[in-house]
C-alpha cells in the first residue's frame, strides 16, 4: 500500500509539472504552466538572433508544442522586430488553428511587406482565400524564394498549378502562367479588373484560365478578355538571356520556411539548367491552351492548323 501511495503521489506531481491549464485570463487557448511559458517566451525573444537551421529548429519546436504556444505567438505578431512578426505568423500556420484568422487579418495592415506576405501565406493555408491576390502578385517577385513559396501556398490551397514554374527562364511563359492565376481569381471573386489590368500592362493575348469549377457560388462572372496584340519582336536584336544555374528550395515539410531575411532556411536541392534548345513541356506557351483536367493530369496544347 505504501508503494502504491508513493507511486500515485509521484504521478500526480509529474502531471502537475507537465500538463497545461485549460484557460487563464479569459483566453480561449490552453495556457502553459510557468516553466513551459518561460521557455516559449525565451524562444520567441531569441528569433532575431537565430538564422537558418537554428531558427528553423526553434520555430518547429514552437509549432510542435501546439496550442499552448498560441498566446505568445499572438503577442509576437506585434513585436517591434519584423522578423519576429513574420516568424510567429509562420508558426501559427503550422499549428493550423483557425481561431487565429482574425488576428492574422489584422497583420495584413503591417508596414513590412515580408510580414504581410507571411501572414497572407498562413491565411490562405488556413482556408481564407481572400488574400490570394497578395500571393499571386508575389509570383512576379524578383526573388525566386518568394515566387516558390507563394506558388506552393496557392497550389496547396487551391489544387491548381496553371503551368507556373518559379525557375522558368522564359519571362513570357511565366507571365502567361501568372495571367492564368489572375484569371482564376477573377472567376472566383468576380473582380475582372485583376486579370485584365495585368493582361493589358504586359501586352498578353487572351489565355483562358479554365479554373475547373473553382468559382465562388453566386459570382460566376465571365471574364471578358481584352485582346491586345503582342509587339513584333526584332529578330536582329534578341533579348533572351540565359541565367546561371540556380537552386530551388526543397522543404522537408509543407509550406516551406518563413520569408524572414531573404533566404529560405530549409535544405535546398540543386536544379539543373535545361538545355537552351530544348522545348519546355511543363509550362504552357503563350499561343497554346495547355491546362490541367479535373483529375490533375496535364492536357496538351491545341495547335492551330
Amino acid at each position: 500500500m505504501r508503494i502504491a501511495a508513493l507511486s500515485a503521489t509521484l504521478l500526480f506531481c509529474f502531471a502537475a509539472c507537465t500538463t497545461t491549464e485549460t484557460t487563464s485570463n479569459n483566453s480561449p487557448y490552453q495556457q502553459p504552466n510557468s516553466l513551459m511559458a518561460g521557455e516559449i517566451t525565451r524562444r520567441v525573444e531569441q528569433i532575431p538572433y537565430q538564422h537558418r537551421e537554428e531558427l528553423l529548429q526553434s520555430l518547429m519546436w514552437l509549432a510542435q508544442t501546439g496550442e499552448q504556444t498560441i498566446p505568445a505567438l499572438l503577442t509576437g505578431l506585434h513585436h517591434e522586430n519584423p522578423k519576429v512578426r513574420s516568424s510567429c505568423a509562420w508558426v501559427l500556420g503550422r499549428i493550423g488553428d483557425r481561431r487565429v484568422i482574425p488576428d492574422l487579418q489584422q497583420v495584413m495592415k503591417d508596414d513590412e511587406a515580408t510580414v504581410r506576405m507571411e501572414a497572407a501565406r498562413t491565411l490562405v493555408s488556413l482556408g481564407d482565400l481572400n488574400w490570394s491576390p497578395t500571393l499571386i502578385e508575389g509570383l512576379d517577385s524578383d526573388r525566386k524564394e518568394v515566387r516558390y513559396l507563394c506558388h506552393e501556398a496557392l497550389k496547396a490551397s487551391t489544387g491548381h498549378d496553371f503551368g507556373y514554374d518559379h525557375l522558368n527562364e522564359s519571362k513570357d511563359q511565366m507571365m502567361v502562367s501568372v495571367l492564368r492565376w489572375r484569371q482564376w481569381w477573377s472567376e472566383y471573386s468576380g473582380d475582372a479588373f485583376f486579370a485584365q489590368s495585368y493582361q493589358q500592362k504586359n501586352h498578353l493575348d487572351a489565355q483562358p484560365a479554365q479554373p475547373m469549377g473553382e468559382t465562388k457560388p453566386g459570382t460566376e462572372t465571365n471574364v471578358v478578355p481584352v485582346p491586345v496584340p503582342n509587339p513584333t519582336p526584332n529578330p536582329a536584336n534578341p533579348t533572351t538571356e540565359v541565367p546561371a544555374i540556380e537552386s530551388v528550395t526543397n522543404p522537408g515539410t509543407p509550406g516551406g520556411a518563413p520569408t524572414t531575411n531573404g533566404t529560405v532556411t530549409e535544405p535546398q536541392a540543386p536544379v539543373t539548367n535545361p538545355t537552351p534548345n530544348a522545348t519546355p513541356t511543363s509550362n504552357p506557351t503563350p499561343n497554346g491552351n495547355a491546362g490541367y483536367n479535373s483529375n490533375g493530369a496535364e492536357t496538351p496544347a491545341r495547335r492551330g492548323n
